[in-house]
């Protein structure tokens, strides 16, 4: 995508085509910029700014559509919101994929029992968002339904209802308590079946890479690992993932998460 503007962008303020380009490339680039402008160097379909690279386009939906002030409003209303500014080839086909996926499919499980801590958590409930890859993880104290269903609800507090849920038969989470929880919600479950539960293998990845954090972290009798809980949870947040080539965190909120070496420091 970024290749095609930088073209236009070099014959629209010098007027010479790549150099590689034939007759025939040069007509139909000679017809395809009459489309657009330059003012002040940035370069503009009709009066809408023109989006250069998928990595901006997301950042943009994100705030358009995922941060407080876009509303997660559907389709038609982040779609109306956006064109009427921006520009880039197949915004409309991508703003209905985005807004279509995020926080549509959620895979949850369940680790432990871990070494038990000083506030009495044995186990950590996670839940992972298939398309941003985004992590929720909360200790507990007990594989109870009431303490799982708890934590739904925490999550759908902070990201809204997702469209289906996708867990193992643990009676933890098939059981009547959550089943009403997603009915009320209006939540499709999904459950995998008892001879093939790596179908949900995103969040017992998940489950996998925590841990493995985890363990650099705790003192020696493992007690203390809900205190980096956390900072294990930034950490993946954070991090390149080798599906999306985004960071969760920039498919979450349009950027990427400020480190503490970043924050300017302010000179008195």
């Amino acid at each position: 995508m970024e290749n095609k503007y930088e073209e236009l962008l070099m014959f629209l303020s010098v007027g010479s085509y790549p150099s590689e380009y034939d007759k025939s490339q040069r007509q139909t680039l000679r017809r395809y910029s009459a489309k657009f402008r330059l003012k002040g160097g940035v370069l503009l379909f009709g009066n809408r700014r023109v989006i250069k690279t998928k990595e901006e386009a997301m950042g943009l939906f994100q705030e358009f559509h995922s941060s407080p002030i876009g509303g997660h409003t559907g389709v038609l209303k982040t779609r109306t919101a956006m064109c009427s500014r921006f520009y880039w080839y197949g915004m409309s086909v991508d703003i209905v994929n985005w807004v279509s996926h995020v926080w549509e499919l959620i895979g949850i499980d369940l680790t432990g029992p871990l070494p038990k801590t000083s506030s009495g958590f044995q186990y950590i409930m996670t839940a992972t968002d298939y398309f941003s890859k985004w992590v929720e993880a909360f200790p507990l104290k007990s594989k109870s339904a009431a303490e799982v269903a708890h934590q739904l609800c925490s999550i759908i507090y902070r990201h809204g209802c997702p469209k289906r849920i996708l867990s193992d038969q643990g009676r933890e989470f098939v059981n009547e308590l959550n089943s009403r929880l997603c009915s009320l919600m209006k939540i499709d479950r999904s459950v995998t079946a008892a001879y093939h539960p790596q179908t949900n293998g995103l969040d017992e990845k998940t489950n996998d890479n925590i841990k493995r954090a985890l363990r650099k972290l705790v003192n020696s009798q493992q007690n203390d690992w809900d205190v980096y809980l956390d900072a294990t949870l930034f950490s993946l947040r954070s991090k390149v993932h080798t599906t999306t080539k985004y960071t969760p965190f920039r498919l979450m909120y349009g950027r990427e998460a400020t480190y503490p070496s970043e924050v300017p420091v302010e000179v008195p």
